[in-house]
């Protein structure tokens, strides 16, 4: 018998493994993760102020610089929510529930300056009457102007 060299030995024919490819999350279950990012962080935002009321008490409510830090906070929570939820895991609390996460358009992970990126390019799609967000309901891919601009996608967790 003939000892076979197996870097040599030929493997029969297989055919190529079929790998299905990610399932866009669709528009109702992307409009459904915003609401309850939303809820999230109203209540974020409303803890926030009943413990400041609490800790500051009546000096709290008429000084300028804690008004001027509560107005930055509630406007600068929900960028940095988002940024750091998608670049740190793909995904958003309202995200996780509904099982949908954000990829880029290779199927990758996020980097901080597309995660960044993303989040103006929601602002641009939230400008027109939400008109950048229903092109994700058009799409047969779900993409919306702010995936299109940013080269990300959404997709089944």
């Amino acid at each position: 018998a003939r000892a076979m060299d197996p870097l040599t030995e030929r493997l029969p024919d297989s055919p190529p493994l079929e790998v299905e490819p990610p399932r866009p999350a669709g528009f109702w279950r992307r409009a459904l993760a915003l609401l309850l990012d939303y809820v999230f962080l109203m209540l974020v935002i409303g803890l926030a102020h009943a413990a400041s009321s609490i800790i500051w008490g009546e000096a709290g409510r008429s000084s300028r610089v804690l008004g001027a830090a509560t107005t930055a906070f509630r406007w600068m929570l929900p960028p940095l929510y988002a940024v750091l939820f998608h670049w740190l895991w793909g995904q958003t609390m309202g995200k996780m529930v509904v099982g949908a996460r954000v990829v880029s358009a290779d199927g990758g992970a996020l980097s901080l300056s597309r995660a960044a990126g993303r989040a103006l390019a929601w602002l641009l799609a939230a400008l027109p009457l939400g008109a950048g967000f229903l092109v994700a309901g058009l799409r047969r891919d779900r993409r919306g102007l702010h995936d299109l601009l940013a080269r990300t996608r959404v997709e089944r967790a």
